[in-house]
């Protein structure tokens, strides 16, 4: 069959799709009523947006003449506008392969516009999904790309105004529509073809719809404005009680929302421009930081449970790939570390235009938060043992640190810390590909004379810097300050370590090991360190 088969007699050759009715299926009246040329108020404030992008379209046109193009062109625009029409919803925009439609409800009625605009969204994937197989049928000697549809469903705040006339001259209600409501049915279209959801609509609308839709994963979305939206995949429906309907039917509808999304074409890089970020099976609580090409947000796991910290890499951008490589890289080497001063990584995912990583969250912050004063002695060296024990974990599993500070030591409740932020770590055995001989890697104020000279780098500069940070805790200020990174890294590799402030010249001997220029002048490794706390701590006792 040729794309000039596509026309019959002058006619669309595609009949009506042969859907159940809508007064069957989804018990709603579809009367208009008949005011349709009476001018009226803007509708209530919320109201529900059904938006509907057809995918594929004009790539399939491109395969047949002008009059069957035509003709397909306005069936899909015939099927786009059906069930939203008969279940009452009115058009408020209208595309060859799209369109928005709202859905209200008069001041005296029950409010049904969440459950009426996700029923007509079922239906519409249902009818392209048909017309989808009947392109198939026309084309099926033609390679060509599947015909596919993405809904977004949102009950939010909108103004609605009826159009003079009311009417398209097919009969069809048309209004005028802006408001917040609208714009955020658009976004859940665009992550349902990102994600490849026939149909995606938000937390709220779905419960506002009843206990009838059946729904799949969820996730949360960080918006334009930084509010965050949780969503749902709808997959179906369920019968409702005493309906005659077959249950098979019901398994086939489930079947047809499925068979449409395998088609729909995914993320495709560059395209994010609606959202955020948005990821699936967690709710976003709130944005804890945001970095150059990367976020952090505190998000709640779907399955309960305590929150969990996402740390996420956007993916796009010149350096994405390999920012993408260190990223994968941190929680390949800390996944199977479990200890109680490491901080727990639960897993790595990908969501869309982004990767992620799922850790512990610590309420309590940073080690930071509690510097920039003198800490008690006993405090510092509390502080100090627990850090070391981390270090000896993961020194154990291979792995050097190279940014050790107290940014990337965090507090629980209880007051154990956990070493945290692992981007620029790196397993022993793993050659010197990711940096580049030479290259200097970790944070100035803490790096160890080895690394600012771009030197062989093993778990004693980790000890080094552990030495910093022990300098700090004691004194309240950092042992080494300069008006350039260059002066500062020079001071690192020439000057002495500077003394402690009185009466705490007894832990100068520790920390003289820890700060030794040479490495092989310091411990020699994390567990000797701890060893000697314990000889420090007695001494001190006795």
């Amino acid at each position: 069959m040729t794309p000039h088969d596509m026309e019959v007699d002058g006619q669309s050759a595609y009949e009506p799709t042969e859907a159940m009715s809508l007064d069957e299926l989804f018990g709603h009246s579809s009367s208009q009523g008949d005011d349709a040329a009476t001018p009226q108020a803007p509708a209530p404030a919320v109201a529900t947006f059904m938006y509907a992008q057809v995918y594929e379209l004009a790539g399939i046109c491109d395969l047949l003449s002008g009059s069957a193009a035509s003709n397909l062109v306005a069936e899909v625009r015939r099927v786009l506008a059906a069930s939203a029409v008969r279940l009452r919803g009115e058009i408020a925009q209208r595309r060859a392969d799209a369109i928005l439609c709202v859905f209200t409800d008069p001041p005296d009625e029950p409010p049904t516009h969440a459950q009426r605009g996700l029923h007509a969204a079922i239906a519409t994937v249902q009818q392209i999904a048909e017309l989808a197989l009947a392109v198939d049928a026309k084309l099926k000697d033609t390679p060509h790309p599947a015909l596919a549809v993405s809904i977004g469903v949102h009950l939010g705040a909108g103004e609605v105004t009826r159009r003079n006339g009311n009417s398209n001259g097919n009969g069809d209600r048309m209004v005028r529509a802006t408001g917040e409501g609208l714009e955020i049915a658009r976004v859940l279209e665009k992550v349902g073809s990102d994600l490849r959801w026939s149909i995606v609509t938000s937390g709220a609308t779905r419960i506002a719809a009843g206990q009838r839709v059946t729904h799949g994963a969820a996730g949360s979305l960080e918006l334009p404005d930084g509010t965050f939206l949780d969503f749902t995949e709808v997959t179906g429906l369920v019968p409702r009680p005493g309906s005659t309907t077959p249950p098979n039917y019901f398994e086939e509808l489930r079947d047809v929302i499925a068979r449409n999304q395998r088609t729909l074409p995914g993320w495709v890089p560059g395209s994010m421009q609606a959202t955020q970020f948005l990821v699936e099976g967690y709710r976003l609580l709130r944005k804890l930081g945001e970095g150059s090409n990367a976020s952090v947000y505190l998000a709640q796991p779907d399955g309960g449970g305590p929150a969990h910290v996402l740390k996420v890499l956007r993916l796009e951008g010149p350096d994405g790939e390999s920012n993408l490589q260190r990223f994968m890289q941190e929680y390949a080497l800390l996944a199977s570390i479990e200890h109680p001063n490491v901080a727990r990584f639960y897993h790595q995912g990908f969501s869309v235009g982004a990767a992620y990583i799922a850790m512990e969250h610590f309420p309590c912050g940073e080690l930071r938060s509690l510097l920039g004063r003198r800490l008690d002695p006993y405090v510092a060296l509390y502080y100090l043992r627990q850090i070391a024990s981390g270090l000896e974990a993961v020194h154990a599993a291979g792995i050097v640190h190279r940014d050790l500070k107290p940014e990337n030591v965090l507090v629980r409740n209880d007051g154990i810390v956990a070493l945290s932020d692992f981007g620029i770590a790196k397993h022993t055995g793993m050659l010197l590909t990711d940096t580049g001989a030479g290259d200097v890697v970790g944070t100035p104020y803490y790096l160890s004379p080895e690394q600012a000279t771009g030197g062989r780098v093993d778990g004693r500069a980790d000890l080094y810097s552990l030495g910093v940070m022990f300098f700090e805790m004691l004194a309240g200020e950092k042992p080494y300050h300069a008006s350039s990174a260059r002066e500062l890294l020079r001071k690192h590799v020439e000057d002495p370590v500077p003394s402690l402030p009185a009466g705490l010249q007894w832990c100068e001997p520790l920390l003289a090991r820890l700060m030794a220029k040479d490495p092989q002048d310091r411990f020699e490794s994390a567990g000797q360190l701890l060893d000697e706390l314990e000889s420090v701590v007695s001494g001190t006792k006795d």
